[in-house]
C-alpha cells in the first residue's frame, strides 16, 4: 500500500540510507532499532521521504534518561493494529517535517547548545486522532481550582462545557516546558485503578473527577505527551516523549497518555461517589 498523502514520495532503501548517514553519520544501534520499529508500526503503509525526515526529527526524544527506547509505544497511541492508526502515524510524521521545514530547517532554525543551555523540543502533533478513537478522558482532582479565578474546575466545566484553557502551541519547537491537558484513551473502574495506570500520586490528585472529550473537537489540538525536568535556571532539560505512563514502583503505569492544548469541549462530566463506589454523571449547564 502506498502513501495517499498528496505530493509525498515513497522512500527507497538507497535514499533512506543516504539521508540517515547525512544526519546521523555515526553507526547508532538505537536509531537503527527505531527504524525497524517504525517499519513494523507502519506495516502495509509505505514510508515516505517526508515522514522519514519527520521521524528523524523526533526519534531521539523517544530515548528516556535511562537510555531506554520508547518509540514502540507509539503503537498504543496510534493503535497501529488498525489501518486508520497507521495512516495517522504516517501523516503525523509528515506534518512534523512540514512544520519545522524538514531536518535542514529543524537543525538551522532550532540549534541546540549546552553552554549557554538552549534545548529544542519538537511538538509532535497527532494528525487524525478522530480516526483512531472517538473519545478521550481527562482525570482531575475533585477539589482543583481554575487559575487565577479560584473557581472549582468542576463548576467551571459544568458552567462552560469546556476544560479550563491552557496555551495554544503555536511554535513547532519549544525551549521551555509548556502546559497541556494530559488525557488518555481509557477510563477505569475507580480512582485508585486510574491512579495506578496513569501513575498519579495521591498528593497530586484524588482522581475523582473525569471529563469525556470527543476527539472530533480536538483533531488539530492533540500531541504526543512528554515529560522532563525544569532546570533551576528555568530551561527545559532531560526531556523525552512519554506515550505511556512509565513503570515506576509502586504504581503499575502503562496507561496511554495524550496531551491537549486550548480549552477542549467536554461531552460529559463524572464525579466519583465513595459511598456507592460508582461514577456519577454531573448535569452540564451547557449542552
Amino acid at each position: 500500500m502506498t502513501s495517499k498523502t498528496k505530493g509525498c514520495r515513497p522512500i527507497d532503501h538507497k535514499t533512506l540510507m543516504h539521508l540517515l548517514s547525512k544526519w546521523y553519520p555515526e553507526d547508532d544501534p538505537i536509531i537503527s532499532g527505531q527504524l525497524e520499529t517504525l517499519t513494523v508500526l507502519l506495516g502495509d503503509v509505505t514510508l515516505t521521504e517526508k515522514a522519514f525526515e519527520g521521524f528523524l526529527i523526533v526519534c531521539s526524544r523517544f530515548v528516556d534518561e535511562f537510555g531506554n527506547d520508547r518509540s514502540g509505544e507509539l503503537a498504543n497511541i496510534f493503535k497501529t493494529r488498525n489501518i486508520e492508526g497507521r495512516w495517522a502515524l504516517l501523516q503525523s510524521l509528515e506534518y512534523m517535517s512540514d512544520w519545522v521545514g524538514g531536518m535542514d530547517g529543524y537543525l538551522s532554525r532550532y540549534p541546540v547548545s549546552i553552554k549557554p543551555p538552549k534545548p529544542a523540543f519538537p511538538q509532535f502533533k497527532i494528525i487524525g486522532i478522530e480516526s483512531i478513537a472517538s473519545k478521550l478522558y481527562r482525570v482531575l482532582d475533585s477539589g482543583s481550582k481554575v487559575y487565577p479565578t479560584k473557581e472549582l474546575v468542576k463548576d467551571y466545566i459544568q458552567r462552560t462545557g469546556r476544560l479550563p484553557p491552557v496555551p495554544i502551541q503555536k511554535r513547532p519547537v519549544r525551549r521551555s516546558k509548556p502546559r497541556f491537558h494530559w488525557c488518555t484513551y481509557h477510563k477505569w473502574d475507580d480512582p485508585v485503578t486510574t491512579r495506578q495506570a496513569l501513575q498519579i500520586l495521591p498528593k497530586w490528585s484524588d482522581c475523582q473527577l473525569r471529563a469525556t472529550i470527543p476527539t472530533v473537537g480536538v483533531k488539530k489540538s492533540a500531541f504526543i505527551a512528554f515529560n522532563g525536568d525544569t532546570h533551576p535556571d528555568e530551561y527545559f532539560h532531560q526531556y523525552f516523549y512519554e506515550p505511556l505512563a512509565p513503570d515506576h514502583p509502586p504504581l503499575a503505569g502503562g496507561g496511554p497518555q495524550i496531551s491537549l492544548q486550548g480549552a477542549p469541549a467536554v461531552e460529559s462530566l463524572e464525579l466519583w461517589n465513595e459511598k456507592t463506589r460508582q461514577w456519577e454523571r454531573i448535569r452540564m449547564s451547557i449542552r
